[in-house]
């Protein structure tokens, strides 16, 4: 009688190992398709600043603190929050969003986000104060640390 619960516990141990491979499986498979769908480089803010000439007219996805200012024009994707309190420049990229896109994203406006859009980087020695720029937005989804926006004081 031991043998056969032995045998029966071993099944189902050899079981659920090829479940959780197979799982694992299907999981790096659909990762591998949606990167492949979406069509962009998942890079780094760091590595973004580091050399933004590698990136150039690239479709990029990447994690920054998003401002959606009060003109187009002060629309940014900073490195951390911190650095648009302290006003670092060369630590932001300024966005390209159109007018629909800065209503849809408003939700999101001072949290961590991950977006996806054309890069584009200044030309060496220009003097321009960001670092870049992300045109063509596409994708702006909440990232971790995550917050909601403070919802706006009515006077």
């Amino acid at each position: 009688m031991s043998t056969r619960l032995t045998h029966r516990t071993v099944s189902a141990k050899t079981a659920g190992v090829w479940i959780v491979l197979a799982l694992f499986s299907a999981a790096a498979s659909m990762s591998i398709a949606a990167s492949k769908h979406s069509g962009s480089i998942d890079v780094g803010t760091i590595a973004l600043l580091a050399s933004p000439q590698k990136y150039n007219g690239k479709v990029i996805s990447t994690i920054g603190f998003l401002n959606i200012g009060s003109m187009p024009e002060n629309d940014n994707l900073w490195l951390y929050e911190q650095d648009g309190e302290y006003n670092l420049y060369r630590n932001m990229f300024a966005l390209g969003l159109s007018d629909d896109q800065r209503k849809q994203f408003a939700h999101l406006n001072h949290t961590y986000v991950m977006i996806t859009g054309t890069f584009r980087s200044n030309a060496p020695g220009s003097t321009v104060m960001d670092s870049g720029s992300i045109v063509h937005v596409t994708q702006v989804d909440g990232w971790q640390p995550y917050r909601l926006s403070s919802p706006a004081k009515q006077n």
